[in-house]
This record gives structure tokens, C-alpha cells and sequence, in this order.
């Protein structure tokens, strides 16, 4: 189910990046680990706006959830991979249903068949309710197709209270029938409040009151918790998975618990999770899954993506320290990008912008980082002499550094520091972009400049260029199209160890045996091969972080790039760009592909 996210602070004015993907709900706790959640200074959101609040549940349309009346079990009801041959099965009331969002994802992720079994205040346990007959008639018709067609997997929660054996009685017979674990989920508790959250955020938001003011207690010893933990310790197959921490992490609101998080309400109805919150919770659980055993793959893959090209560059530079130099320069033709984007390595970034106007996404970053120094990459075509003025208000220092051509003006970034003659000078074509994206990345590491070439000559800027730096070795990326074996010996004799080419059969090999030197456990960022915007803007976080770019087309990872992230055994992959740029089912192989 796609929910909307974004980027939300804690201030009146809060202004959202919009993507796939962002700091809403729980993943606004995420610090480098999907493990432990770190509560931020503006995590728990005090001011509006909010993402909008979705009560919808996918599984719900389908017919596939079991209403008060009802006691059977609806046919089909299969999600994830229907013909897989792992078989997970989700039961037990409502309340497990509200993660039902992070548990499809999930599924789709492992390979896993996901089969819903579930009634409104029905709890999957052997415990007779004589107030509620239907509860009863619908577990045993769910008993009796468990039975039938045991599943691997079960996850259950439930918020009926004091029934610890029931649920001992149920897991020891699931496991006796064939299945091999349980998993308890948290049962989130009903908020305890003078007012519930609901109607007091909707309050505050017209007031432009605090919503911290609508903070509420959960407590543990209400609900289902109790008896769901006690009955894991008992059941050997049983575990329970807490998500406490991810809801509620301590803070100076304790005991109380914030009720909106990362600009997400927790609650809908009573105790029951909203939607577009649980959606949030699809990487914690994914990982406490995987350290459970259940769950074969972790959540190493982190997308940043926003809207638009402007928008993803601006994310992917909100870890960039603040106070250093950055690139501007035209999102729409990457010659001069991708020469000022291996310049920016060294602890810069690289933003973009239109021609004739500084998009907003572009005046955020800006704000944010406050750059010491800015450098337009390129002339008033690609981008105009108004937004160079624009960009003076967010720096002391405003430079634009631009020749008569892309070649003229890669040689002149070149002159910039940190480069030092006598080292590496990378060597691309200057007329397509595909064989040099990843070359930018390779580049900043090593605080390398990136020249143009002509496919069939050297222009003279460039070789001007080659001889004041004076490299001891050229690389010359991409294949004999892209630079021709005449332009490759003409090189030789620039350098003291002369030129060498990297070059695959096509832009994803490319890219592959740029990223041969990377040390494994390192971060690899991977970015559509399609368009170039994208890999430009993640090469510098790429080369601060001793990582590389890897590319992809918008439907698939190419052999040669799943083959790389096989042999560099990376610590996590990130994903720039928004879905659009490289679909979701991308983003699952490459989980599947890190251990």
C-alpha cells in the first residue's frame, strides 16, 4: 500500500520533500541501525503539517477481513508472493491487522505467501469467550484449515487480557500440527488520556497548540501484552516481538507517550494503530524478524527519493556537514554536474537547479547547510545569472566557475582544490552521460578531477588541463564507443603511467568494475542508469563515505550489478531516487542480495 511521506520539523512552517520514503512515523527514530531507534530533538512532532491520516487497510477492500458477525474464513486472501513456497499465515483480532501494511511489504521483500485470517475482537487462542459464540466458531473453522495445510510461519497478537495459557495451549498445538514459529506481536495498548488523541490533535492542529499536549499513556500491564509475553516464554516455537520502543522510546514526556511521531498520528479507533503509521514500522519489524530467524533477509536497502530530481538531490545531502563548499548546477544537462559532483567528495554536495529559477527543495538544502562557499558549475544557459544572485542570500561566498563549453569548464574545476597535480585524473566522454555516472563517486575518493573528452579526440582544453596537473595515472572510463582506442593511446603520454581504460560492454558494467576497489562492508549507493541527475547528486556522499555507485535500469538489477553487491558484502545499500526512477520490486532484490 503506498502511504505519503515526507520530511516534517517540529515548527509551524514545516515544509515536506515529499517521497516514497522520508523521516515520517517511526522512521524518523532510524540512526544507522533498524535494531535500536534514537529519538531525535524533532521527532515528536509539535506543529502541523501532518501526513495525512489513512484509516484504509488493503486486505479490508478485499473482503479478506472477518467482521463481528461472521465466523467464517474468507477464501484466497493471499499476499506477498501467492506461489511461494514459504507460507506465513497472520490471525489472531483486528489490532494484529493494523500491521498489515509492514507485514505485505515484508512479504514481498522474503518471498513469503502471507494468507490473513482475521475477526474483529477475535483473538486466535483457545480460551472460550461465551460472550462472543462468533469469536469461537470462527477459530475453529482457522484451527481447522491451520491443521489442513500447516503454514511455516504465524503471526498472531491480541488484546484480550489474563489469557496466557489459552495462548500456551494454542502455540504448542501449532507447532505440534507443524509449524514452526510463532510470532507475537505488541498489542498496542489504549491510550490512556482525558481526551483520546484523536479529537485532540484534530483540536490542537486548529489551534496551533503543541501537540505534545495530546501525549498519552500506554500502559503495559493493559491489553494483551501480558499474556502474549508470559505464553512466548513458555513455547519453545513462540517469540514476542515488542515494538514499544519504536512507538513510544523514552523522553522527557515520560511515562506519557507522544501521539504523533514523525509527523504521523499513531492512533485511529480506540487502541488501533492507524495505517500510515504501521506502514512506518516496516523496517523495525523487518529487522526484528530477521535477528528472530523468521525473516531470511535484514532492511538493508534505504531509499532517498523525493518528487523530483531537485528534491532527491536535497535529501541525499541532509547528512552533509554544515559550513562547506557546495556545487551548484543544471539538473537538466550533466557535463558540468558531473564534473563539479567528483570535486564535491571532499565532504561538499552537489544540489541542482533549473535554469531560469532555484527550486525550493534546492533553497531548503541551502538553508540547512549553510555552505561557506558555493560554486555554480556551468554558464548562464544552464544556469542564469538571476539564480546566481539568488544563491548569494545563502552564502558569503558565490562564485560561478564556467568556460565556453563542457569541456572548457571541466578543465576549470579542476584547478580547483582538493586537487593536487600528480595524481589520478578520471577521463570520460563528454557528449553522454552513461558510462561516466558512476565515475564521479570513483573520482572524489580519491580527490580526483573528471575531464571530457571527444569520442575521437582530445579538445584542447582538456589536454591544456592534463598537463598543468601532470597525473601520474589516467583512467578512461567507459567502452571503445564512448572513447575510442585512438583518443585512448593519445592519452598516454599525459600521464607518468600512462592511461588505462575501465569499461564494461554497457554503462551497468561500467559501473560494476568502478566499484571492483570498494572494501567490503562498505555503504553502496545505487541510482537508476536511465537518467543522470540522480547518481551525480549521490557520488560525493558516495566518495565521503568510501563507498561507490551502482546502477540500474528502472525494472531490474542488471547481473553485473547484483554481482557486485554479492562479491563487496555491503553494510547497507541506499537507493537514490524515487520509485518512478527504480521501481519497489528493485529495491526488494536488493535486499535480497546483502546478507
Amino acid at each position: 500500500m503506498a502511504v505519503l511521506l515526507g520530511m516534517l520539523s517540529s515548527g509551524p512552517a514545516a515544509v515536506a520533500s515529499i517521497g516514497t520514503e522520508g523521516d515520517a512515523g517511526a522512521r524518523s527514530l532510524y540512526e544507522g541501525s533498524w535494531s535500536t531507534p534514537v529519538l531525535g530533538p524533532d521527532d515528536q512532532t509539535r506543529f502541523g503539517p501532518l501526513v495525512p491520516a489513512d484509516q484504509t487497510l488493503v486486505y479490508y477492500a478485499d473482503g479478506c477481513h472477518t467482521g463481528r458477525q461472521g465466523t467464517t474464513v474468507p477464501p484466497g486472501c493471499v499476499y506477498g508472493d501467492p506461489d511461494s513456497p514459504r507460507r506465513v499465515v497472520m490471525v489472531g483480532d483486528s489490532k494484529v491487522g493494523r500491521y498489515f501494511p509492514a507485514l505485505e511489504e515484508i512479504a514481498r521483500r522474503e518471498g513469503w505467501a502471507l494468507r490473513t485470517m482475521t475477526k474483529s475482537a477475535c483473538a486466535f487462542v483457545d480460551e472460550p469467550d461465551p460472550t462472543y459464540p462468533a469469536c469461537d466458531t470462527f477459530n475453529e473453522a482457522v484451527r481447522s484449515e491451520l491443521a489442513a495445510s500447516p503454514p511455516d510461519v504465524v503471526l498472531t497478537s491480541g488484546m484480550r487480557e489474563s489469557v496466557a495459557d489459552g495462548y500456551v495451549r494454542t502455540w504448542e498445538w501449532l507447532g505440534a500440527v507443524g509449524v514452526d514459529h510463532v510470532v507475537a506481536l505488541w498489542d498496542s495498548p489504549l491510550p490512556q488520556a482525558e481526551v483520546a488523541p484523536e479529537p485532540c490533535i484534530d483540536d490542537a492542529l486548529a489551534s496551533g497548540l503543541d501537540l505534545t499536549t495530546c501525549a498519552a499513556e500506554l500502559p503495559e500491564t493493559s491489553g494483551g501484552n501480558p499474556s502474549l509475553r508470559a505464553a512466548a516464554e513458555q513455547v519453545s516455537v513462540a517469540d514476542y516481538v515488542s515494538l514499544r520502543d519504536w512507538i513510544c522510546p523514552d523522553s522527557m514526556l515520560s511515562p506519557r507517550c507522544a501521539t504523533v511521531l514523525g509527523g504521523v498520528e499513531l492512533y485511529g479507533l480506540g487502541s488501533h494503530l492507524q495505517p500510515a503509521f504501521t506502514s512506518t514500522l516496516t523496517d523495525p519489524i523487518h529487522q526484528r524478524l530477521h535477528e528472530r530467524g523468521v525473516a531470511a533477509y535484514r532492511p538493508s536497502v534505504d531509499r532517498i527519493g523525493g518528487a523530483n530530481r531537485y528534491e532527491t538531490a536535497a535529501l541525499i545531502t541532509r547528512d552533509v556537514p554544515a559550513g562547506g563548499r557546495v556545487f551548484v548546477a543544471s539538473g537538466q544537462n550533466f557535463p558540468d554536474a558531473l564534473a563539479a559532483a567528483a570535486l564535491a567528495g571532499d565532504g561538499g554536495a552537489v544540489l541542482l537547479t533549473t535554469a531560469a529559477t532555484l527550486p525550493s527543495a534546492t533553497r531548503s538544502a541551502l538553508q540547512r547547510m549553510a555552505p561557506a562557499e558555493i560554486v555554480v558549475a556551468g554558464g548562464d544557459l544552464a544556469v542564469s545569472d538571476h539564480v546566481v544572485e539568488d544563491l548569494r542570500s545563502y552564502a558569503p561566498s558565490v562564485r560561478r566557475v564556467a568556460g565556453p563549453n563542457r569541456y572548457a569548464t571541466a578543465a576549470l574545476l579542476s584547478e580547483l582544490p582538493p586537487v593536487r597535480p600528480g595524481g589520478t585524473v578520471y577521463v570520460t566522454t563528454g557528449t553522454a552521460f552513461p558510462d561516466a555516472l558512476a565515475a564521479a563517486a570513483q573520482a572524489g575518493a580519491s580527490s580526483s578531477p573528471i575531464l571530457l573528452v571527444q569520442p575521437d579526440g582530445i579538445p584542447s582544453d582538456t589536454a591544456s588541463a592534463l598537463r598543468e596537473l601532470a597525473p601520474q595515472r589516467i583512467i578512461a572510463v567507459g567502452g571503445s564507443t564512448a572513447i575510442s582506442e585512438k583518443v585512448l593511446r593519445a592519452l598516454q603520454p599525459y600521464a607518468t603511467k600512462g592511461a588505462d581504460r575501465v569499461g564494461g560492454t554497457n554503462r551497468y558494467e561500467t559501473a560494476a568494475l568502478l566499484a571492483r576497489g570498494t572494501a567490503p562492508g562498505s555503504t553502496l549507493h545505487v541510482t537508476s542508469g536511465v537518467e543522470f541527475a540522480d547518481a551525480l547528486a549521490a557520488a560525493p556522499v558516495a566518495a565521503a563515505r568510501g563507498g561507490a555507485v551502482l546502477l540500474v535500469p528502472p525494472d531490474r538489477v542488471p547481473s553485473a550489478t547484483a554481482d557486485a553487491v554479492l562479491d563487496l558484502s555491503p553494510q547497507q545499500l541506499v537507493l537514490a531516487g524515487g520509485a518512478v526512477a527504480v521501481a519497489e520490486d528493485v529495491k526488494r532484490a536488493l535486499i535480497r542480495l546483502v546478507p
